[in-house]
């Protein structure tokens, strides 16, 4: 087994347990597939759409930009981002809450490109059996075959991969035109062969350890979960006590180990719940086949509640379970009104230090200057004009920038500005706005504040 093992006085981590897990037919398994497919075929095609003459879904982190179809997000939108991160962390919950540890099971790319792996590793060295022979025969020429031939596989696969995850971060159509002309960038190398061998590493040998061991998720599902959550597991009840099938007076369960061989992360379901159970659902289609070999009721290991384990009554409607779905709604409700209410125009205004240190500097007329760096974006996806005002400070001469300001859709210009006033303001802070103004779009504003000495 693998984990943690303690002794007097130390503790020695040991070495890992290689798994062979059986492949199993059944209706648990059958859905996991139209989940897989389904995710997989979504997550090789996004990069892939256009929208308005651009990529629609793309992290552009040297232009510090996030496209999302519509949305287009620059560092000054990092609410958006941030709503959006807590309300997928609260899906998460009140998923959960209600099902356990589904997402891992059908839903989490580790657990989705893991078994695509496997399915590869299946068809060059077979299921279980097969698998566990080759691996303690000799490498003779058969196993060189099959073992040269799976990694073979496996490097195309994660090549591919590598291809797409890159794709999420630099524009996918550009590198496969460098990737078809044999000019690719050190860049767009760098990246795709990164992404390449974290796939090859994580799905062809890491596998379920960074379910076990890496992934948070694991360790606090407990803190998500109640009794009345839905989880995979063994009906102790029905089950115990074990034997096999000629002996008297035993349980339904005829301690065949089908669950066991089955389970991509090694446990065994009959010992209760586990940090290691991704919830695949592959113990349940094994066991259901071997119940009916043996003609039993299916439905030892199955979907059900502690409370449900135990005979006693399970609720549907909980107090978390209100409280995720009022956060969500929400949440939800508060990025509807951000989306529709959004400026397109981005402004922010920082002062900057002149030379000497100070804060404001007064000229020999007697009048002052600040100087500030304003922060223009474009949110629109069309090319714009725009104007910039102040507000508050009465008659200031604005210069250092050309007006109107002309930026192309998703454009960011920064340019250092000199505001100067008349002293009559007084001593100190003066809070004021600079106003950007489109005719067609609305306007924007942000919040700045001009210091007289």
């Amino acid at each position: 087994m693998r984990g943690i093992m303690h002794l007097p006085g130390s503790e020695i981590t040991m070495a890992r347990t290689k798994i062979y897990p059986k492949y199993v037919h059944g209706r648990w398994r059958k859905l996991r597939n139209f989940f897989s497919f389904g995710l997989q075929a979504l997550l090789f095609t996004l990069p892939w759409l256009q929208y308005n003459g651009r990529q629609a879904v793309l992290a552009d982190l040297p232009g510090r930009k996030l496209y999302l179809f519509e949305l287009v997000l620059h560092p000054q939108d990092t609410y958006f981002l941030h709503l959006m991160l807590i309300s997928g962390a609260l899906t998460l919950f009140l998923v959960s809450a209600v099902i356990g540890r589904t997402w891992c099971g059908y839903a989490c790319p580790q657990t989705i490109f893991t078994q695509a792996f496997i399915m590869v590793e299946r068809w060059f060295e077979g299921d279980r059996a097969a698998r566990m022979r080759l691996d303690k025969g000799p490498w003779d020429a058969h196993k060189i075959s099959r073992k040269l031939g799976k990694w073979a596989a496996w490097t195309v696969m994660g090549m591919w991969l590598g291809f797409t995850f890159s794709g999420y971060f630099l524009p996918i159509r550009h590198s496969f035109t460098q990737l078809m002309a044999g000019e690719v960038s050190m860049t767009t190398g760098i990246t795709i062969a990164f992404f390449t061998a974290v796939s090859l590493f994580d799905f062809g040998y890491f596998r379920e350890q960074f379910c076990c061991y890496l992934c948070p998720y694991a360790r606090f599902q407990g803190a998500m979960l109640d009794r009345d959550s839905l989880i995979v597991a063994y009906d102790a009840r029905r089950g115990e006590p074990r034997g096999k099938v000629k002996d008297q007076g035993r349980g339904a369960c005829i301690d065949c180990s089908a669950c066991v061989q089955a389970c991509p992360t090694g446990i065994d379901i009959r010992k209760g719940l586990q940090l290691e159970c991704i919830a695949c659902t592959a113990c349940i289609d094994a066991c259901d086949e071997m119940m009916d070999k043996v003609n039993q009721p299916r439905g030892l290991v199955r979907y059900s509640s502690l409370n449900g384990l135990e005979g006693a009554n399970q609720r549907l409607v909980r107090p978390r379970l209100v409280i995720y779905t009022v956060l969500l709604s929400l949440l939800g409700s508060l990025l509807c009104y951000l989306f529709i209410h959004r400026s397109p125009i981005g402004v922010d205004a920082v002062r900057v230090v002149q030379p000497g240190g100070q804060l404001a500097l007064i000229t020999p007329d007697g009048r002052v200057t600040n100087i500030f760096k304003l922060s223009l974006v474009n949110r629109l996806n069309e090319p714009t004009d725009f104007t910039v005002e102040t507000e508050g400070l009465g008659e200031v001469q604005l210069a250092g920038l050309q007006q109107p300001v002309h930026l192309e859709p998703g454009q960011v210009v920064e340019d250092q500005v000199l505001l100067v006033a008349q002293q009559n303001l007084g001593r100190g802070g003066h809070p004021f706005k600079f106003v950007v103004r489109n005719q067609h779009q609305g306007n924007n504003w942000a919040k700045a504040n001009f210091f007289i000495p």
